[in-house]
């Protein structure tokens, strides 16, 4: 029996299968032709849903074209399979369960990335609940990071999310390595400052966005060349500035300023295309030095935006030999290497892994310390058996040279 399947404007299909089989057995075999996901996906006939438990034999009556109705049909017209299969694949870090990260979180489940991790340590306010879509009466008092990570799932089970309560400072560094992008909706430099650092050190690229009234700024930064958010900052500023302790907070002494649903909005809505460029683009312009045309490069410059005036103004931002971060004597000047590492090779003795380790490192003869970085956290590896390790996990290597430095590097187990 042959049937034509069609994803409208996008492809049509032709299967052959033998008229005792079902709906079902079709629908597996054209998703697997477009690949895309067989439960995400509807087959129609003339407009009504078929059942994956019907029979093929009961379509022969009709020589239609069988519909082919899957979640994310229109953005395949854009990007394609392979590129909405990138977007399923991707983790997110979002920093800041707040209003923007309430918008950029929504967005980003709704174009269908794969995970979301969220770090909050605040509380739910009433006054949150106006312009955080995801924040209801019944959540004052829970952890911000908690309840959107927990609301979101429920609107959108296709999407995992998990929420950290604490601190940015105290995340595993896990999660850092396993984020393709970092998203930070926290408006204040403390948090700017910890973000750009790690992301600058781990080569991850940030997204970076703020709300003042009806003035928004997106940064999305692209280490290691480009100029990091915390380059615009006067040196003479910095003092002031790491003297602020908590990450993920304002000081108390600076005072709330307001913001509304449709600067959150527009903000939120860059944020989220410039975080889909990169989890689109990002293996190409590593490999070619190029940007997908069908996706556009991330912005390479500050965007300034003003609702009241009507005013958006993109801002040439250079690198700063002088910056806190990525200057010639900034916390995080040198990128470190990323490498990968089969976890079979941990199956051989202890002084041949580490050979295998110094040799990826780089080749430092000094003293070495390798410590294992889990979901749970860091601890130090002892190289005794691959039970201490999961495929998956890093391993951070701390390399001593004489004047009493360390490189670092980080090798995933694969």
């Amino acid at each position: 029996m042959r049937i034509t399947a069609s994803l409208p404007s996008y492809q049509q299909v032709e299967v052959d299968l033998p008229p005792s089989k079902t709906v079902k057995d079709l629908k597996l075999i054209v998703c697997k032709k477009l690949q895309i996901e067989s439960d995400l996906t509807r087959l129609l006939l003339r407009g009504k849903h078929l059942p994956d438990t019907s029979k093929l034999e009961s379509l022969t009556a009709s020589h239609d074209t069988i519909i082919i109705d899957y979640l994310w049909a229109r953005h395949l017209l854009v990007w394609g399979a392979e590129g909405q299969g990138k977007i399923r694949a991707s983790t997110v870090l979002l920093a800041g369960a707040g209003a923007i990260g309430n918008e950029v979180a929504k967005n980003l489940a709704m174009l269908g990335l794969g995970r979301i991790v969220i770090v909050d340590r605040d509380r739910v306010e009433l006054s949150n609940i106006s312009r955080m879509v995801f924040f209801q009466p019944r959540d004052l008092g829970k952890n911000k990071a908690e309840v959107l990570a927990k609301n979101i799932h429920a609107k959108y089970p296709f999407v995992e999310t998990s929420a950290y309560r604490g601190d940015l400072e105290s995340v595993p560094l896990r999660l850092y390595l396993d984020s393709d992008v970092v998203v930070c909706g926290l408006d204040n430099v403390v948090s700017r400052i910890y973000l750009t650092q790690t992301c600058r050190k781990y080569s991850i690229p940030l997204a970076d966005g703020g709300i003042t009234g009806l003035n928004g700024r997106i940064h999305t930064y692209i280490p290691p060349k480009d100029a990091c958010p915390i380059c615009m900052f006067p040196p003479n500023e910095y003092s002031r500035i790491v003297g602020l302790k908590n990450p993920c907070e304002a000081p108390p002494e600076q005072e709330a300023v307001p913001s509304f649903s449709t600067s959150l909005s527009l903000v939120s809505s860059i944020l989220a295309q410039e975080t889909i460029k990169i989890v689109l683009g990002m293996k190409e312009f590593e490999t070619n030095g190029k940007w997908p045309d069908k996706t556009g490069q991330p912005l390479r410059s500050v965007l300034f935006v003003d609702l009241k005036n009507n005013r958006y103004t993109p801002m040439e931002l250079k690198r700063s030999e002088r910056c806190f971060v990525c200057g010639k004597d900034g916390t995080a000047k040198e990128p470190v290497t990323r490498a990968q590492l089969p976890i079979s090779n941990l199956r051989h003795s202890k002084q041949a892994v580490e050979s295998k380790i110094r040799e990826i490192s780089g080749g430092s003869k000094g003293e070495m310390t390798i410590l294992l970085e889990t979901i749970q956290g860091t601890r130090k590896w002892e190289g005794k058996t691959t039970r201490e390790a999961k495929q998956g996990d890093y391993l951070r290597v701390l390399s001593e040279h004489a004047n009493e430095e360390y490189d670092e590097s980080i090798i995933k187990l694969t």
